[in-house]
This record gives C-alpha cells, structure tokens and sequence, in this order.
C-alpha cells in the first residue's frame, strides 16, 4: 500500500514538472511548426506544378490542399503565435469584430477545406487504380478543374454563419476584450461549430480515408496480380501492361504518396477534435492527477493538429523517389538561377 502511494505520488510529481514545461515549450513548438508549414507548403506547390505532375489531377488535389495548409500557417497558427511574439499587438487585432469573425472563419473553414482535397484526392487514386473503366473517368483533369473551385465556393458559403455569429464583447476593467457568440444563437453554434467540426474532422474524414486506403490498396494488388510491367523506350518509363493503364510510375508514387499521407493524418486529427468537442461541454476533470494529464494532452493534441497540415512535403519527400528527383531539379535550378543574379 505504501509502494503504491509512494509510486502515485512520484508519478504525480513528474506530471506537474511536464505540465509546467509543456506551456513554455508551446511558443517555441509553434516557431518550428509554423517555419516548416511555410516552407514545406511553398516546396510542395511548387514541385507538384512541375511537368512531371502537373497534368495528373491527383496533384493538383494536392497542390490546392498544399496552398489551403499554407493559408493555415499564416492565418491560424500565426495569431496563435502572436500572443508570444508581441501580446500587445495581439490584443490589439483581437480587439476589432472584423477579426474576431474571420478568425473563427478561417480556423473552421481552412481545416474542413483541406481535408476535404485530400478526401478528393484518395477518391482520384480510387478511381484511377481502379479496373472498372466507369470509375477511372473520375480520374481526369478536368473533374478536378470543376470539383476544387467548385468544393472551395461551397466551403465558403457554408461557413459564412460564423461571420455573423461571433461579437466583440465590450472591454471592462476587469476583463479585456472577449470574441464571443451570440447568446441567442448557442444551439447553432454547438451544432455547426461544435459537433460538425470536430465530427467531420474527427470521424469522417478519418473513416473516408481509411476505407478509400484499404480500396486503393486492393486495387493496386488486384492490378499486380493481373498486369505484367513493360518498358516502353520511347518515352522511357514503365507502363503497366493489361487491364488498367492508368496504374504508371507517377500513379503509384502518388498512391504512396497519399496513402502515408492519409495514415498520419488520421493519426493526428482525432485527438485534437476529441479535446475540442469536449471544450463545448466544459468538461474538465476535478481529479489533480486526470487535471494535469488533460492539460498536458490538450497542448499535445493542438501540435499533433498543426503538424496535420505541416507535414505533406516531408512525407512526399520520403516515401517518393520521383518526387523527391523533382525537388532536387528544382533546387539546382534555382541555384543556377541565383548565380547568375549574383553574377549580374
């Protein structure tokens, strides 16, 4: 009995040394998450644009969830960063109904966006790995031409209550200025903001990319199994042979591509979207040791979801050769590029 109090009470002790590092570590957590969202998501719309993908319309799925991801660095994670750069013009911003509803529009809508090109993107490789010839005609540029401004417009428009849903409380001596809801309008705001958000980013999206991975996966070995690789020289690649000629080399670097892609994503959207459900219910635990378990967990979950939308030109660059062929050409070309601007 007195091993386990003495275990309890060490176990307690490290949990509250975490719990207080854990807030310091946020800012500089942020600084590295936001530096390499901002690079990575420029690398990635750029090497995806180059000929060797560009006419695929999995990468231009892709590419618009890439420009999606790096609107979040700047427009999400950047106001989060701000309140440790300088909190003073952080309070400032805030302090304005204009950015009080953007703010909340952009967190809801830049997320589901995202998310929802990738969903695209896994129905594209579906369809495209697929042997049904009524299935690969999804695969074609110009159903993604129509289906990313088409899913943007929609998103959009959706969204638009939050622009009219939130307020600027008024500054008191004894608070400062409050983004808020409209009281009148809370059963809206749980519905739309609280269990739709963190369902369809949660749950949906997970299990759509769960069940369009193992589709794909049986696809392609369905085609393995079917088709046998032979070498056309003349354009110098391989092409698979027999029942789907979709399935080349750039088709299964992108499946690759997409299936360590949707994995993670998995892996790092449920826990966020379970602590932001149970924000909307103020569920916090009473228990001193469930209390600073949830604290650490809470700022974990929110990094694991940044990460989400960091994290796509890194996994392309390790699980695709011919990606990362690609960004390496691309490199050197802008290296020769700026020798030639030092030169001049």
């Amino acid at each position: 009995m007195a091993t386990n109090t003495s275990i309890n009470t060490i176990l307690l002790s490290d949990l509250i040394r975490t719990a207080i590092i854990v807030p310091i570590m946020d800012k500089y957590m942020l600084i590295i998450l936001y530096i390499f969202g901002i690079i990575g998501s420029l690398l990635n719309i750029i090497t995806l644009l180059q000929k060797q993908f560009r006419n695929n319309p999995c990468s231009l799925y892709f590419v618009s969830a890439s420009i999606t991801d790096f609107n979040i660095m700047n427009l999400v994670l950047f106001m989060d960063l701000l309140r440790y750069i300088n909190t003073k013009y952080f309070v400032y911003i805030n302090s304005f109904t204009i950015w009080c509803q953007l703010g909340k529009y952009f967190t809801f809508v830049l997320p589901c966006l995202s998310s929802t090109y990738i969903i695209l993107a896994s129905i594209d490789r579906f369809s495209a790995s697929s042997h049904r010839q009524k299935f690969r005609k999804f695969s074609q540029i110009k159903v993604s031409r129509i289906l990313i401004p088409l899913l943007f417009i929609i998103w959009i428009l959706f969204s638009s209550h939050i622009l009219i849903l939130f307020y600027i409380l008024p500054y008191t001596p004894i608070s400062t200025y409050q983004c808020t809801y409209i009281r009148n309008l809370y059963i809206f705001y749980l519905i739309i903001d609280g269990y739709f958000f963190a369902l369809f980013n949660g749950m949906i999206i997970p299990i759509l990319l769960a069940i369009f991975g193992l589709l794909i996966y049986r696809n392609v070995e369905q085609s393995r199994r079917r088709t046998v690789p032979i070498r056309n020289t003349s354009i110098n690649r391989i092409i698979i042979s027999g029942s789907n000629p979709n399935l080349n080399r750039y088709n299964l670097h992108l499946i690759t591509m997409l299936l360590v892609q949707s994995s993670l994503t998995i892996f790092l959207n449920i826990p966020y979207m379970t602590i932001y459900l149970n924000g909307f219910y103020n569920n916090a635990p009473t228990n001193q040791f469930t209390l600073i378990f949830y604290i650490i967990f809470t700022y974990m979950a929110r990094w694991f979801w940044f990460i989400n939308y960091c994290k796509t030109f890194y996994l392309n660059t390790l699980s695709s050769k011919i990606f990362r062929k690609t960004l390496k050409q691309q490199l050197i070309n802008f290296i020769i590029w700026l020798k030639t601007i030092i030169i001049i």
